[in-house]
């Protein structure tokens, strides 16, 4: 396999999101709590009644939560001189 999302997040430059299905069957939701630990992750949401993948099992719920990532970035890119 590649790169795992505990090896890249710490990484990243900038905050990360990190959305969690609380009824994947594959990677239980304590696992998803760990990536609070990680600094770089400035909010963790676990979505009730979702699996694996929640942006396409409840897009009405994920599509909001980008929506509202990305204007808060743009928002401190244009605050911050980026």
């Amino acid at each position: 396999g590649g790169p795992l999302p505990e090896e890249l997040i710490p990484q990243m430059a900038c905050p990360v999101t990190v959305v969690w299905g609380e009824e994947d069957p594959w990677e239980p939701i304590a696992l998803g709590r760990e990536f609070e630990k990680i600094p770089t992750v400035t909010d963790f949401v676990a979505l009730p009644g979702v699996g694996h993948c929640p942006q396409d099992e409840a897009p009405d719920a994920v599509n909001p939560l980008i929506a509202g990532f990305v204007a808060r970035s743009a928002r401190s890119s244009t605050t911050s001189g980026a």
